[in-house]
């Protein structure tokens, strides 16, 4: 229905929930010429709006972009804080940046176990 008086998203992006995976809703988007972006699980999509919700409320809120491509602009440099200034909590208050080169490259950097769930078995990667 949505279709019928709008014009098509670039990208669809979804969670995995029944209705996207329907073979024939999938076929309109395609049609339609429209990317579709889908997460591996249903649980993919809270760490996604997690994020959304951090560059919202800890960035552009607080920036108060006044056009879309100052928007633009702000969301492209809070991606850039938050990837490689903005301590985390969860990994020992470094960048994520930081966190992956040290987990990398530094062979005295003590890896956290890191608990991964794939709907079928869970994963543990890091020191046991």
């Amino acid at each position: 229905m949505a279709l019928e008086n709008n014009q098509a998203p670039m990208i669809h992006h979804s969670d995995r929930g029944s209705q996207y995976i329907y073979n024939e809703y999938i076929a309109l988007l395609k049609v339609s010429g429209c990317e579709i972006s889908m997460a591996l699980s249903g649980q993919d999509n809270a760490y996604a709006e997690r994020i959304n919700r951090t560059i919202k409320e800890e960035y552009i809120d607080h920036w108060k972009p006044k056009t879309f491509e100052q928007l633009k602009k702000d969301v492209d440099r809070a991606v850039e804080h938050y990837n490689n200034k903005r301590p985390h909590n969860n990994i020992g208050k470094l960048s994520p940046v930081d966190f992956e080169n040290n987990w990398f490259n530094n062979p005295l950097f003590s890896k956290p176990i890191i608990t991964i769930f794939d709907n079928d078995k869970l994963i543990e990667i890091g020191q046991l």
